[in-house]
């Protein structure tokens, strides 16, 4: 990763699911986006300065997606790609008009997204998953990441019919993994494993901020807004930075996260916190401690 971490950059595109749109990147946005490994829809609330009234009007009757890209000039991608699930203008004063939308990343697919199929006996555990990518699809929620399932074919069919968040919460348990969907994809990752690619290695010379604090539910980290920071993604610190956790000892005493000896995460938790004409532009993370030997990656 690049160490200049200078000249802030980013795009905000909305529009209609397969259609044209409007981009901005020279209004204020204002954003915060919350992701993570549950199967919760990742929410955001995007806020946007002064778009013409006829863009308004729009956006009110036409608009359904919005995508965000942002971070530094030599370090700037996608943060952020869901549905619009409401909008309201806001009028700060008699000047400014914000445009606020509130999205959720593939929450029609997790809502509505029913399956009615049989596979006969001898399916694999892939042809579920493969099922549950199908019906997804049809609300805009294509395949992404999977690791490789194996297992012990079916001795008999199996009838699937229900709402598609249910089998594939039922494969990922079925197969120590996790699912989530990410920017518009399903992912799945092992419970061990995390996502292929380097990790960002977090100094104060890349964008760390602070210390890294110990908690119960993982490390916390600070760092700049770097797009290349991944739900289920790794990152690397230096363990001798963390602020380590005071350890209670009450009767039900909690025991603070693992801390790993080679400085290894797992970023289970993100939060991007962005304000184009402001400080705020940052990632908070949780993260926990993952072997970085493990093979248990995604193809």
């Amino acid at each position: 990763m690049s160490n200049r971490q200078w000249l802030r950059a980013y795009e905000v595109t909305i529009g209609r699911g397969g259609g044209e749109g409007i981009k901005t990147s020279a209004l204020r946005v204002e954003f915060s986006i919350k992701k993570g490994d549950s199967e919760s829809p990742n929410e955001a609330t995007v806020r946007i300065w002064n778009l013409a009234d006829e863009t308004l009007m729009r956006s009110k009757k036409e608009f359904d997606r919005v995508m965000l890209q942002a971070g530094y000039q030599e370090n700037y991608g996608l943060i952020y790609s869901g549905n619009i699930i409401g909008q309201r203008i806001i009028r700060e004063n008699a000047a400014d008009k914000i445009l606020e939308l509130t999205c959720g990343d593939g929450d029609e697919a997790y809502i509505s997204a029913v399956l009615n199929r049989t596979l006969a006996a001898g399916a694999r555990p892939g042809d579920i998953v493969d099922a549950v990518h199908g019906s997804f699809d049809e609300y805009g929620v294509s395949a992404g990441a999977t690791p490789e399932l194996g297992g012990r074919r079916l001795p008999r069919g199996k009838v699937m019919f229900g709402m598609t968040r249910k089998y594939a919460r039922e494969a990922a348990h079925t197969n120590d993994m996790s699912w989530s969907i990410q920017d518009g994809k399903m992912i799945m990752v092992a419970n061990d494993g995390y996502l292929p690619g380097e990790a960002v290695v977090l100094t104060h010379k890349t964008g760390l901020i602070g210390s890294p604090e110990q908690t119960n539910e993982g490390v916390k980290i600070r760092c700049l807004l770097n797009p290349k920071i991944r739900v289920n993604g790794r990152v690397k610190i230096d363990n001798a930075s963390v602020q380590e956790a005071k350890k209670d000892t009450g009767k039900d005493a909690k025991q603070p996260a693992a801390l790993n000896a080679d400085g290894f995460y797992r970023v289970i938790q993100i939060t991007y916190i962005g304000d184009t004409h402001g400080q705020d532009w940052y990632c908070d993370m949780v993260c926990v401690s993952i072997d970085a030997t493990s093979d248990r990656t995604v193809d």
